[in-house]
């Protein structure tokens, strides 16, 4: 019987995990967020008994008894790798989409707006910055 409640949970929880997957490839991340955040909230405000009761089953226990997993412990794992997944794919669509902005300004990606060519013109540049600063340094 054991066995049978793990395989039941651990299918609930690939379903909820391949559900915020589906929805963060072809709809929006932000989405995917908030069905991450709202389903399990949403299931304890109109099943209380049933989710607490699904919330605290105890799988098995680590360390000679004193750790136990229950399944709330297997939602907070599977909750920060879904967010670390979903915060992955916003910053990498951050730093492409700026890399195509950089490319449609007709700036290369790796450079700066203004990058000297050669070490001359790097010294030159502070010289005359010191100079403009003058002997007081302001």
């Amino acid at each position: 019987m054991e066995i049978l409640a793990f395989i039941g949970c651990m299918m609930l929880f690939v379903t909820f995990a391949l559900t915020v997957l589906f929805v963060l490839i072809r709809i929006s991340s932000r989405l995917a967020m908030l069905v991450l955040a709202a389903v399990p909230l949403l299931a304890v405000i109109l099943m209380p008994g049933a989710s607490v009761a699904f919330l605290s089953y105890e799988h098995f226990r680590f360390a000679e008894g004193l750790v136990p997993v229950n399944n709330f412990h297997i939602l907070l794992t599977l909750w920060s790798t879904l967010i670390a997944i979903i915060l992955y794919t916003e910053f990498l669509t951050w730093y492409l989409t700026a890399g195509k902005r950089r490319k449609a300004q007709g700036q290369e990606p790796g450079r700066p707006a203004e990058f000297p060519k050669s070490p001359d013109n790097i010294s030159l540049r502070i010289k005359d910055a010191l100079l403009k600063r003058g002997p007081s340094g302001k």
